[in-house]
């Protein structure tokens, strides 16, 4: 596994708590304020975001002070590869970004602004406690931290150059760049991204793969498949609307019906 994971065998607590962030010094320091509170045990620590989401579902954490700035994979896409049945209470701790510190506001997502005081850091932590003690984390958390990714996506390009995949054989989350990928298909409620001969488990829907996936490189030509317009080398005429199309890796794919106006305006762009 990349990056450093800590762990620390669980004491009797109220509370379990993760630490996220790539600076050893910023990890310490939310730890040194955690020390000794009788609510609280500090379970452990990751210093980026691919062990953040194996510890939180490895250990199932109620708390998360997780960093927003994290090379790879950042804090939001963290709590996006969790499942939202899993996903703990999170306060976001981020540099500078006024607009993001807005965009949390507005979305009523927790969030510590660097550098906080500890008296903000105590509210922060009794807010998130109160939260998990009315069990108002999880699903809820998970799908405010969704609408908030939803919002920045529509002012950027955020997340349209990366996915987070899982590998079947050792069960390890890694970040794979969008170009890489061949085709996505819909499969047992979640994807299976093809990278050449390799083909990695995403929990996300083809639907939320689609709308973050830069549509000038991506193409739905079926519900359940999305191609690389780059790996496409020929487009074969079946009927009623239909088409075959064949990718560069050799792999054929039937195209739907539905989506025939767009098989049909990428052949006119060609």
């Amino acid at each position: 596994m990349s990056g450093s994971l800590a762990y620390d065998p669980p004491r009797q607590a109220t509370m379990r708590v993760l630490v996220v962030d790539d600076e050893p010094l910023s990890r310490e320091r939310v730890r040194s304020l955690l020390a000794g509170r009788e609510n609280v045990d500090v379970i452990g620590e990751c210093a980026n975001g691919l062990d953040a989401v194996t510890a939180i579902e490895a250990y199932a954490p109620e708390l998360v002070f997780l960093d927003v700035e994290m090379p790879e994979l950042d804090g939001l896409a963290v709590v996006e590869a969790i499942d939202p049945e899993r996903c703990p209470q999170v306060v976001f701790v981020t540099a500078h970004d006024q607009y993001l510190q807005r965009a949390f506001e507005v979305h009523a997502v927790d969030y510590l602004c660097k550098p906080f005081t500890d008296a903000r850091f105590d509210d922060a932590l009794q807010h998130a406690c109160q939260r998990v003690e009315e069990r108002l984390g999880y699903a809820k958390t998970h799908h405010g931290v969704l609408e908030l990714l939803a919002d920045l996506r529509q002012r950027s390009d955020q997340g349209r150059d990366r996915l987070v995949v899982r590998e079947k054989e050792r069960g390890v989350y890694q970040v794979v760049r969008a170009r890489d990928i061949d085709w996505i298909e819909a499969k047992d409620g979640g994807i299976l991204v093809h990278i050449g001969k390799e083909a990695y488990p995403s929990r996300h829907t083809l639907t939320d793969v689609e709308d973050r996936l830069d549509p000038c490189v991506f193409l739905r030509i079926h519900r359940s498949l999305i191609v690389n317009r780059t790996r496409i080398r020929t487009v074969k005429p079946l009927w009623k609307g239909e088409y075959l199309v064949s990718l560069s890796s050799g792999r054929s794919l039937g195209t739907g019906r539905t989506y025939r106006a767009a098989v049909e305006a990428f052949l006119g762009c060609e």
